[in-house]
């Protein structure tokens, strides 16, 4: 019997990219172990907020179930409680109802990609504004604060920091999403030595990262189980 080639479960992935979006300009993107041409998003419209969770609406029809949410959480490389309890957190709790256009919530707790920027939660960096733009003054001073060596990139520590000078009064809902989102952040981007370099951060604000991270997946990359990864 032979060894299954790792390069056809990658150009799975790519194929299904260029499905969703076959107008979009294929990147070339270094990944850990090879080097493979992949889509890193659908389209170019849209505001920073909107591609950043594109990634997560696996059949692209503008909309986001939690098993949806639950298989590219999978994609990224998180074991299945992982994905479970952030399916259902996210929607649930924060992202569902605040982007439905009617006040009756819907029993599907679907999150639309439009209305985004409604679910945007306090104790954050601020660097998307309101209306889910990116605004890089705010990314820029992220590390202009909080990388104490100047290195590039956060260690965990420098972020648990940044944490708690983010953090609102009264909003503990805002301060629970932002260590959820910075850890899956860390957890998938971080490199051995524990820094999420520059690079990752930005990459993730427009969605690119997930992506680049899925690919590498499917090239036989795993999560280690200490950072979500599966346990066997």
């Amino acid at each position: 019997m032979g060894v299954p080639d790792p390069s056809n479960s990658v150009q799975a992935t790519l194929t299904e990219a260029q499905r969703r979006a076959p107008s979009h300009p294929v990147k070339k993107l270094n990944l850990q172990a090879t080097n493979v041409d992949i889509l890193p998003r659908k389209n170019e419209s849209g505001t920073a907020l909107q591609k950043h969770v594109e990634f997560f609406d696996r059949d692209g029809d503008g909309v986001i179930y939690p098993n949806e949410t639950f298989q590219a959480m999978s994609a990224l490389g998180f074991n299945w409680f992982i994905c479970g309890m952030t399916a259902l957190a996210f929607h649930i709790l924060h992202l569902s109802y605040f982007t439905q256009d009617s006040w009756i919530p819907n029993p599907k707790l679907p999150v639309y990609i439009k209305n985004i920027s409604a679910a945007k939660h306090g104790s954050d960096t601020n660097t998307y504004n309101a209306d889910g733009e990116f605004v890089k003054q705010n990314y820029d001073r992220i590390f202009e604060k909080f990388d104490l060596n100047k290195k590039g990139g956060l260690y965990f520590s420098e972020i648990v920091t940044m944490w708690r000078a983010n953090r609102g009064v009264l909003d503990p809902v805002g301060l629970i999403f932002q260590v959820f989102l910075w850890t899956y952040l860390w957890a998938i981007a971080a490199d051995e030595q524990g820094v999420l370099h520059k690079e990752s951060v930005w990459k993730q604000y427009d969605g690119t990262l997930f992506y680049e991270v899925e690919a590498s997946r499917k090239a036989g990359n795993v999560l280690p189980w200490y950072r979500g990864g599966h346990l066997w």
